[in-house]
């Protein structure tokens, strides 16, 4: 019954009911700033709280698998990312460096060691904000998880084979002037994984609210819905796309406006 329920409402009402939740994504801000300004934070202690938890738990063998503060009962593959880190292994003597831009507590780690664990040599940087990489030396640094807090100190001890930006590059303000930084590293590959885009040539700056069943509390924090056009401008000054993916099947929705997740991998010309 309720298959046809959802097959014989219009397409309109689902929009409207993403439109009303006090929950998803919301506001056109002048700025990253101003939409800052009216959020709460990624860094607010019981986020971070949150996600100590779950991620002691999958390195404990407790569960296996977990993502934003969420305790899953199987891995949520990421074949994209996978097969790209085997295939830069392949091609780099069975050893593999990551550098994973705002990786958290090394959530994908977690999710692709057991497939890496054949490699000769397994390098796994993440580069966070402060709270999260002192908390990552604390309890979840290993021989091949490493934690840093800048780009730079992590490129000061390891020669990453890929960047890898996972749901991370539309929550920094300053991201097209940390793609040029990036470019500038020499590291050969970048991959985006779960990014938003919009139609049109201007950027949209929003509010993604967060339901407590993430992270215990509402949560609430600044996002950038990038130009896919005017990104993809300035990553080819620099780049050349290799291939484009669909993260995840699931369509949101900025207000009325539908979107999907995205992601691409991109190679240093």
């Amino acid at each position: 019954m309720h298959y046809w329920v959802k097959q014989l409402v219009p397409p309109i009402l689902h929009t409207l009911r993403w439109f009303s939740f006090k929950y998803g994504w919301k506001g056109n801000y002048s700025s990253f700033e101003v939409a800052k300004q009216n959020a709460g934070g990624y860094d607010a202690d019981h986020i971070l709280q949150s996600i100590i938890n779950s991620t002691g738990k999958v390195r404990d063998g407790i569960i296996p698998f977990e993502r934003d503060g969420i305790e899953y009962d199987k891995i949520k593959m990421n074949f994209p990312l996978l097969s790209t880190l085997l295939m830069l292994a392949s091609q780099n003597g069975n050893k593999l460096t990551v550098l994973d831009f705002g990786g958290s507590l090394g959530t994908s780690y977690f999710q692709n060691r057991s497939f890496l664990k054949g490699l000769e040599r397994l390098d796994w940087c993440v580069v966070e904000q402060e709270n999260y990489v002192n908390a990552g030396k604390k309890s979840f640094e290993s021989d091949e998880l490493h934690f840093y807090f800048t780009m730079e100190e992590c490129l000061a001890s390891h020669k990453p084979d890929i960047i890898v930006f996972n749901s991370v590059i539309q929550y920094i303000g300053s991201a097209f002037q940390l793609l040029e930084e990036v470019s500038k590293t020499g590291i050969k590959y970048l991959l985006f994984d779960a990014t938003a885009y919009i139609d049109g040539d201007i950027d949209r700056y929003a509010i993604q609210h967060v339901p407590p069943e993430f992270y215990g509390l509402d949560a609430s924090y600044a996002c950038i819905f990038f130009s896919k056009t005017k990104m993809f401008g300035f990553l080819q000054k620099y780049y050349e796309l290799c291939f484009e993916f669909i993260s995840e099947p699931d369509k949101y929705y900025l207000e009325l406006m539908p979107f999907q997740y995205e992601g691409q991998l991109w190679k240093l010309k």
